[in-house]
């Protein structure tokens, strides 16, 4: 049982974790508690009146006949030193200082906290680290020299197989030789996902940002992916908002990548129907646009627990779809990386058997002229194949916004879209919509996201979502053309 308050000091002294000395101005111990004598292998009476340089070599110095730190540690706070043990060894501590004026002269309290278990623990790490970079290494050699090695034999398949089809005139074979290529195009994808995903994971993967055409880019993509729904009886749409600037900054080459995954996941889980690609502008400040791209299609879809799943690596919804459709599963968590790198998010959504919609983000510098800020160029829509003649024959998409003629084509093709829902004519109801949502360019930001909720409704054939957008749109419209239209 403690006595007294001293006696309660000093217990408390000699149960703490740290080691605890006192000495004088000149450098002699006067106190030291059990936790150093347990660690050093002194007794109390050994280290009394001992010059607490022998503890710490190298450490405390006498100048002047007073004990000071080295010039190495005078400036630290905490300094990271050896104490000796009696038997000459040493083990790693971190210490401090403490100095007060005491009975007419200068006391020194020092505190050392043993750090042998965590210098330990550092060790194995960086050992892990090494070993893992080392493991890394391999693993990135082993990948670019199989990878290398695997697109030898499929390019010498897929020009011998060519070579064939240039020589084939019977119809049968020529569709196996076909099949050859398809494969062969499968297996390349294959290939340069794997190594995209292994650069990545190594954070070897960088982005080549030169100035770009977004409209040229955007012209070329058209293209290919109208080839490419072609290819399986699919329609493609493409929209573009006209206020995204064309001369932007950015890698081409993988914003190309990350449409391509998307589309083209699109048209593999889409037996009928169509596939669409929207592009709008989120925001523009300075000299950075963010650009908002958004894919729909009308395929298998997606249920709520499917989209935890998309975007890790080597994740497809279920073991069906990938006996079904193929793939590694790299292609979506690829996109997400890409996406991430490009200071952009990407979200999924759908519902099972009523198709899904991928969509993402990327900022893009603008590319300023150099003698003034260059105005921006002309913007082409594009529009559903099926829309074409229709559009080059109306005028109204030159009227202005809220003119009274503008109010008469709203009014005239809201009716024609509530018909063709009326009638289950879906497709004719989605070009009347793009002619809406054309024909509302000029109003706010609110009411050209509200037209596109009403389009993608349509998109799904969800007719009582399209009405009561349809509603809010009329709304909006007569809020913001001050009561001069009527739609109801």
């Amino acid at each position: 049982m403690l006595k007294n308050r001293e006696e309660l000091l000093y217990y408390a002294l000699n149960n703490s974790q740290e080691c605890m000395i006192r000495y004088d101005e000149s450098g002699c111990i006067s106190f030291c508690n059990e936790r150093l004598l347990g660690l050093t292998g002194y007794t109390a009476g050994e280290l009394l009146g001992v010059y607490i340089g022998e503890l710490f070599q190298d450490t405390f110095e006498i100048v002047d006949n007073h004990i000071q730190l080295t010039k190495a540690y005078s400036d630290m706070e905490i300094i990271e030193t050896d104490i000796y043990r009696k038997n000459k060894t040493c083990f790693p501590v971190e210490m401090r200082i403490l100095s007060e004026e005491y009975d007419g002269s200068e006391v020194f309290i020092c505190t050392a906290v043993d750090m042998t278990r965590y210098k330990e623990s550092l060790r194995k790490v960086e050992e892990t680290t090494l070993r893992l970079q080392d493991s890394m290494k391999a693993r990135d050699t082993f990948v670019a020299n199989v990878t290398h090695e695997l697109r030898t034999p499929v390019n010498g398949i897929k020009g011998h197989t060519e070579l064939l089809m240039e020589q084939e005139t019977d119809f049968q074979k020529s569709n196996y030789l076909k099949m050859i290529l398809d494969c062969c195009s499968t297996m390349e994808g294959i290939i340069n996902n794997i190594l995209d995903f292994s650069k990545l994971e190594a954070g070897k993967f960088q982005l080549d940002e030169k100035p770009f055409s977004f409209y040229d880019f955007m012209s070329k993509m058209e293209k290919m992916f109208t080839m490419l729904t072609m290819r399986k009886g699919l329609r493609f749409m493409m929209n573009v908002e006209q206020s995204i600037p064309d001369r932007l900054i950015g890698d081409e080459l993988r914003l190309t990548q990350i449409l391509n995954n998307l589309v083209s996941n699109a048209v593999k889980f889409t037996e009928q129907g169509y596939v669409g690609v929207e592009v709008n502008l989120n925001t523009r400040i300075n000299d950075e646009v963010e650009l908002f791209f958004m894919i729909v299609d009308t395929g298998i879809g997606l249920s709520t627990e499917d989209k935890d799943k998309l975007f890790k690596s080597f994740s497809q919804v279920d073991a069906s779809v990938t006996r079904k459709y193929g793939g590694t599963g790299l292609g979506l968590s690829i996109t997400k990386d890409l996406v991430n790198m490009m200071h952009g998010k990407v979200w999924a959504d759908g519902e099972k058997g009523k198709g899904s919609s991928f969509s993402f983000t990327v900022r893009l510098k603008q590319e300023i002229a150099q003698d003034a800020a260059a105005e921006p160029t002309p913007v082409r829509i594009w529009k559903p194949s099926s829309q074409v003649s229709d559009m080059a024959a109306e005028q109204d998409l030159m009227y202005e916004f809220g003119s009274e003629v503008n109010v008469r084509a709203l009014k005239k093709y809201f009716e024609k879209m509530n018909i063709s829902m009326d009638m289950d004519n879906w497709q004719k109801a989605e070009s009347f919509t793009t002619i809406i949502k054309q024909l509302v360019a000029g109003g706010s930001k609110e009411l050209q996201r509200a037209t596109f909720r009403m389009e993608m409704a349509i998109r799904k054939s969800d007719c009582d979502k399209a009405r009561e957008c349809a509603e809010k749109v009329k709304e909006m419209l007569a809020q913001e053309i001050e009561g001069q239209v009527d739609l109801r």
